[in-house]
């Protein structure tokens, strides 16, 4: 019976980190202080859409969508408070691809007006899907003061259209399919992780110019931000963590366009 209780505790431990360690996507903090709703905005009258970011048949595709729960939003001169947005975990998005699915930060779907959010598209499309224009459409409800009312991307808040291109196989190779292109250009690590007292961020860049490095907490609170300056090659940077909290964290490495992230997990005695 001992070892029951002993291992109960145990198990519960390690479902924790487990699901700490499932993080769909990280918001692109750049974008907190505008004034968009969700980023990348539909196409309209030639700004927005999903052209830059088209998949293939057959390959690993990923698009991240920012989501900011404004405090309040302007009805005609009168403000009407917003407390949150929220899609379905399922279901939300029509007009997929097959083999593409969604997922959110927090995982809930739930999204806040203090923290911004994030929705994930991501999956291999079949060779089911025939190529050529997939109109999306994400439903969803907002909270107005008490009442909860519907909305849509593309919808009135966000005019336009989001249609994702699918390209044959092999189309892609040499173009990015996601959002964040930095990926491309940037390799970003940290040592030691576990993280105790000091660790150093490492990353390897195919560009030079000033980028903003930040690092949040696992509830998506900014905890650290400074300017670095990124050469082309090898770069380190030395980060204290002595003050944080245990738990898991992430760095983030933007260039006000696009944004990077990896994990880190905090151990101090």
């Amino acid at each position: 019976m001992k070892r029951c209780k002993l291992i109960l505790p145990i198990l519960l431990f390690f479902t924790h980190l487990m699901a700490q360690e499932e993080v769909a996507c990280v918001p692109d903090t750049t974008l907190q202080d505008s004034s968009f709703i969700v980023h990348p905005l539909p196409l309209n009258e030639g700004v927005g859409g999903l052209a830059e970011f088209p998949a293939c048949v057959n390959e690993p595709y990923e698009l991240v969508f920012t989501l900011l729960v404004p405090d309040s939003i302007n009805n005609n001169g009168l403000l009407i408070d917003v407390s949150s947005a929220s899609i379905e975990t399922t279901g939300a998005i029509v007009g997929l691809p097959e083999g593409v699915n969604y997922f959110c930060n927090p995982p809930n779907c739930i999204f806040s007006d203090t923290l911004a959010g994030c929705i994930v598209l991501k999956g291999t499309p079949t060779s089911n899907n025939p190529p050529g224009e997939y109109e999306l459409v994400i439903s969803g409800v907002a909270q107005f003061g008490p009442l909860p009312f519907p909305v849509t991307f593309p919808g009135i808040l966000a005019p336009g259209s989001y249609a994702l291109t699918l390209q044959e196989e092999g189309a892609c190779e040499g173009t990015s399919t996601s959002v964040n292109y930095l990926a491309e250009q940037i390799t970003l690590s940290n040592t030691p992780n576990p993280v105790q007292y000091q660790t150093n961020i490492e990353m390897t860049s195919l560009m030079e110019g000033d980028v903003q490095f930040k690092v949040f907490d696992n509830a998506g609170k900014e905890v650290h931000a400074r300017n670095i300056r990124l050469n082309f090659g090898y770069n380190t940077l030395q980060f204290d963590a002595s003050s944080l909290n245990n738990g898991m964290y992430f760095y983030t490495i933007s260039d006000g366009r696009a944004m990077i992230y990896e994990k880190m997990v905090v151990e101090n005695n």
